[in-house]
C-alpha cells in the first residue's frame, strides 16, 4: 500500500523537481521493500529485480539532484510525505518457511499488480510534468524528465512480460520457481553494469 501521492498541479521547476525526488524517495522505499517481500517468499528473481531497481533508481534520483544544482544552483528539498508500506502486516510474525503455495501465488500476482500500477502512475505523472515544462518553454528541464520517462516505460515493459508470462501460466507455482535462476542472473549481471555518472 503506497499512500505517497504525487502532486500534478504544480507548475513551476522548483516544485515539479521536488515533486519529482519525492516520487523517487517513495519509488526507493517501494523496491527496498520489495526486494524484501520476494526474498521472505524465497523468490530470488523477483527480489534481485527490486535489489537492481532500488539501486538503479537511488542513481537515478542522485542524478536529478546533481542536475538540478548544476543548472539552477538550486538544491531540491526533502519534503516526502505519505506511506510506502509493500510487506503486509502479518508477516513480520511469520516465518518463509511457513508460507504456503496459495499464499505466495496470491503475493506475487498482488506484488506485481502493486508494482505495475505504481510505475504506470509514475509515467503517468512524469507525462504531465513534462508537458508542463515544454509548455512555460523549459527545454532542458524537459528533456531531462522525458528521459525519465523513458526510463519508466523500459521497466513497465519488463513488468509487462514478466506479468503476462504469470497470466499464461496461472500463476503456476513450479512455473514461477523455475524462472528465478534465469531472473536472478539477469538482473545480477545488470548491477554489475551500474555505473555511477
Amino acid at each position: 500500500m503506497i499512500t505517497f501521492r504525487s502532486k500534478t498541479d504544480v507548475t513551476d521547476a522548483d516544485a515539479i523537481f521536488s515533486e519529482i525526488n519525492s516520487r523517487f524517495v517513495a519509488a526507493i522505499m517501494m523496491h527496498g521493500q520489495m526486494a524484501d517481500y520476494f526474498d521472505f517468499l524465497g523468490l530470488k528473481g523477483y527480489k534481485r529485480i527490486h535489489e537492481y531497481q532500488h539501486i538503479a533508481e537511488s542513481l537515478e534520483r542522485r542524478k536529478v539532484c546533481r542536475y538540478y544544482i548544476e543548472r539552477h544552483g538550486k538544491i531540491i528539498p526533502d519534503a516526502f510525505s505519505g506511506e510506502v508500506k509493500m510487506i503486509p502486516d502479518g508477516w513480520y510474525a511469520a516465518k518463509s518457511i511457513s508460507v504456503g503455495k496459495g499464499t505466495k501465488q496470491k503475493a506475487v500476482e498482488d506484488g506485481f499488480s502493486a508494482y505495475r500500477e505504481w510505475e504506470e502512475e509514475t509515467k503517468a505523472v512524469y507525462q504531465s510534468y513534462a508537458s508542463t515544462l515544454l509548455e512555460k518553454g523549459n527545454v532542458e528541464d524537459f528533456m531531462l524528465v522525458a528521459s525519465l520517462i523513458d526510463d519508466v516505460g523500459d521497466e513497465l515493459k519488463e513488468v509487462d512480460k514478466i506479468i503476462l508470462d504469470l497470466i499464461s501460466t496461472g500463476y503456476d507455482m513450479v512455473h514461477i520457481t523455475e524462472s528465478q535462476k534465469e531472473l536472478n542472473e539477469k538482473y545480477k549481471k545488470r548491477m554489475k553494469g551500474i555505473e555511477v555518472e
